[in-house]
């Protein structure tokens, strides 16, 4: 396979190896659109940083009550627990987006290198 053979927003050429028959890499491939919309709308960082947001009003919220008498102390440890645990599911969430990303530029290296080996150039 070659390289790909469109340009990126830089207006650069795009340096990842070509994976079909229409010389595109898989991040310039437009029968790839849609899963790379999903991707990026699944992980992105502006929604992780709405829900921190809306969780710690949550937690002010709940201690105001207690404080307040208004709620009672059990019923707060219990949505308190509740709003730990989802707390730990956004972290986990942006670990997962992390991993992905940097499988993907790991790909890219390798698939860069696996080129410039077979090409005749240098190998780390």
């Amino acid at each position: 396979m070659g390289v790909c053979t469109a340009v990126t927003r830089n207006g650069e050429p795009c340096t990842l190896q070509a994976t079909g028959k229409n010389g595109l890499c898989w991040a310039h491939d437009p029968r790839n659109a849609e899963q790379r919309r999903r991707r990026a709308s699944k992980g992105g960082r502006s929604k992780a940083n709405t829900e921190i947001r809306d969780l710690k009003a949550q937690l002010e919220d709940l201690s105001d009550g207690v404080l307040e008498k208004r709620i009672d102390r059990s019923d707060a440890i219990a949505v308190n627990m509740i709003i730990n645990t989802r707390a730990r599911l956004i972290e986990l969430e942006r670990k997962i987006k992390e991993t992905e990303e940097l499988e993907q530029r790991i790909s890219a290296i390798e698939a860069r290198q696996s080129f410039n080996t077979h090409k005749g150039g240098r190998s780390w």
